[in-house]
């Protein structure tokens, strides 16, 4: 059963990624506000439908599997409802710059997640705006768009399965994966 979890996760990492290529190319990505996680306002409308994402994502290969994390890039953790970088992740950032311009050739893909709460949907669409706020922040400080994809796979790539605050809180996270020539 662990397999078909992480074969799941893998998938869905895949046509996130998939997604994403598709739509760096020609797409411009659209940018978001912060606003507060408790209004309707919270949570502007995704790039695509979440149900397409989802639709997607089920129909995926896994990735290639020449994308793999890398200890010095550490993941970017996010408080509930928190789509946007905020001045305190500008550190861990700052490291995934310097990392990116010491290695020109590698490629990195950022994966958006989330903890179980919410819809799987609604899960995807903000794994996928945590994503495109790094790539963001990224691209501001020169790193090359092409050198750059963003994926999500909502809550279903859990670190941590327990129902409790603290758990939930290590599933709400950016993580780099790397494709190094």
């Amino acid at each position: 059963m662990r397999n078909d979890w992480r074969l799941g996760v893998s998938m869905l990492v895949a046509a996130a990624f998939a997604v994403a290529m598709a739509g760096c190319s020609s797409n411009p990505k659209p940018t978001f506000t912060t606003a507060h996680p408790d209004t309707a306002a919270a949570t502007p409308e995704p790039t695509t439908s979440p149900a397409a994402m989802v639709e997607r994502a089920e129909a995926a290969v896994p990735p290639p599997a020449n994308f793999v994390p890398r200890a010095e890039l550490v993941d970017l953790r996010f408080r509930s409802g928190q789509i946007e970088v905020t001045k305190a992740d500008h550190l861990a950032l700052d490291a995934v710059v310097r990392w990116m311009r010491a290695h020109p050739k590698a490629v990195v893909m950022i994966v958006g997640h989330t903890d179980d709460l919410g819809t799987r949907a609604d899960n995807m669409a903000v794994g996928e705006k945590r994503a495109i706020s790094i790539e963001k922040y990224l691209v501001e400080r020169g790193i090359e768009p092409g050198r750059l994809s963003v994926a999500s796979v909502g809550s279903d790539g859990a670190v941590c399965d327990q129902k409790t605050d603290a758990c939930r809180a290590k599933n709400r996270r950016a993580r780099f994966l790397v494709n190094q020539p």
